[in-house]
């Protein structure tokens, strides 16, 4: 698939992928931000999470809740996930209608508007959906102590979603400094895939995103997890699993380097975001 991928940077260090693919008249727009829960404080978990939902709350363009709206009425979806190492927004429309969401995309990366009326309001949101997918689902806790329990020192042991203490104490202020420090053409991805000319899709990136300012990102520094020991690990006494045991399963994912989001893995999720 490599060799298929055409890659380009813009002035401002925004990373464009575009693969080109003839089979459907359709096309997928992806801006990935190489920011997630790992990235978050003590006091803040949750955060990367919310300002995911608080994206959808408009600019001076675009009214709160307009966003999928318009959309939809060009005939397509779209939708927005939130893992440890990234935050991504999708969408799915007729090839003809990539101007469209990339202009919203655009607008939205630099344009926020982060009210105390909206956050509010999207905050219970947030807080019920960890009350129905984990705090209500005994599998999902035993997980999440699983982990929580497998790290000692790395933020993978936090869940993406955050803590119910740190959801209930977030503030909108808290949402603008993720967005302020993060959002910024620098640390995105622009991944488009479907039924286009890579060479217009170029062009029209610049024309929407070329001329946004990137800001200096925050130096993120190495979370070194010390050795795993030989004794019993929290919580595993009785079933005799040591620490050591615990790592092996859980930190797999920690040793990768995040120097990319990954081609292939954007481009993968490009061809069938509803897997996310």
């Amino acid at each position: 698939m490599a060799e298929q991928i055409t890659q380009h940077r813009l002035d401002n260090g925004m990373q464009i992928l575009i693969h080109v693919d003839h089979r459907a008249p359709v096309v997928v727009s992806m801006v990935w931000y190489r920011a997630g829960s790992m990235d978050e404080v003590s006091g803040t978990t949750g955060v990367a999470h919310v300002l995911e939902h608080m994206m959808f709350k408009g600019t001076h363009e675009i009214p709160p809740g307009e966003f999928s709206k318009v959309i939809a009425r060009a005939g397509g979806r779209d939708n927005a996930f939130t893992n440890r190492d990234y935050t991504a927004y999708f969408q799915q429309l007729h090839k003809a209608q990539l101007p469209l969401a990339l202009r919203l995309e655009a607008d939205r990366m630099q344009n926020l508007l982060l009210t105390e009326d909206e956050f509010a309001k999207e905050i219970r949101v947030v807080m019920e959906e960890r009350r129905l997918r984990t705090e209500d689902q005994p599998r999902a806790l035993l997980y999440e102590a699983f982990v929580a329990s497998a790290y000692t020192i790395h933020p993978y042991r936090t869940p993406v979603i955050g803590w119910m203490s740190d959801l209930q104490n977030m503030t909108v202020d808290d949402a603008r400094a993720w967005y302020e420090r993060w959002y910024t053409p620098g640390n995105a991805t622009l991944v488009v895939v479907g039924d286009v000319d890579a060479e217009e899709v170029l062009a029209q990136a610049r024309e929407w995103f070329g001329g946004i300012p990137s800001r200096a990102l925050p130096l993120r520094k190495a979370h070194v997890e010390p050795p795993a020991t030989r004794g019993p690990a929290r919580g595993a006494e009785r079933g005799g699993g040591t620490a050591a045991d615990l790592h092996r399963l859980a930190r797999s994912g920690a040793a990768q380097r995040r120097d990319g989001l990954g081609t292939v893995r954007a481009v993968g999720a490009g061809l069938d975001p509803g897997r996310q």
